[in-house]
């Protein structure tokens, strides 16, 4: 009697992960979240804020309803979603290679416009090197005007509130349709709709 050949078990975590069209192995995905977690500011982990209190203060803080033992969030914890949106931001960003292939030059290129001061072109700095966001670009280009924004940016933002602030509609920049309503953009829509740069980059000089 032939005996069926066995399936081969599938990780749970990898099929979850490709059912979002997310081709990244497990292993590699740790890494990310490694990165993203070592990115938080330390001072968010305060297990005890009676470390920052005198004990005056903390007993008025009590006594006006607040509780300073530490709470479970799970996954509503904010310090959680952050680093869950970073690594899923790692994950869609390209190498210096791979950016490089997309825009047809060498690497030596984008890796120049990484580090020139200012820089033209956005990208965080890991222990394996720099990656890039693919949100800066479009096709087999950057985005129109991406340089001028990208010189304005705080370097020491985190790399989740610049990828919010690119994708986020913002009220100040809306676009009147003829017989329609006007429509609220992001700065990557607008971008990418080559409207004119220098209001988006006043915009990311005031984050």
């Amino acid at each position: 009697m032939r005996v069926p050949a066995k399936k081969e078990s599938i990780d749970p975590t990898v099929a979850y992960l490709h059912s979002h069209g997310i081709r990244v192995q497990p292993s590699k995905l740790d890494e990310m979240v490694r990165e993203a977690v070592g990115r938080l500011h330390r001072s968010l982990f305060r297990e005890d804020p009676r470390q920052d209190l005198t004990a005056a203060e903390a007993a008025a803080l009590e006594r006006g309803g607040f509780v300073l033992e530490p709470t479970d969030l799970g996954a509503e914890d904010p310090l959680v979603q952050t680093a869950a949106e970073l690594a899923a931001l790692l994950q869609e960003s390209l190498s210096t290679t791979e950016a490089a292939g997309r825009l047809g030059v060498d690497p030596s290129r984008i890796r120049q416009r990484l580090t020139s001061a200012p820089p033209s072109l956005y990208g965080i700095r890991l222990e394996s090197g720099w990656v890039v966001p693919a949100f800066q670009l479009e096709g087999g280009k950057v985005l129109p005007g991406i340089a001028d924004v990208v010189a304005r940016l705080d370097s020491e933002l985190h790399p989740v509130a610049v990828y919010r602030w690119f994708h986020l509609a913002n009220p100040d920049l809306v676009v009147e349709r003829k017989g329609k309503e006007p429509r609220t953009l992001s700065p990557r829509d607008w971008l990418r709709l080559g409207l004119a740069v220098e209001p988006v980059a006043e915009l990311a000089e005031q984050l």
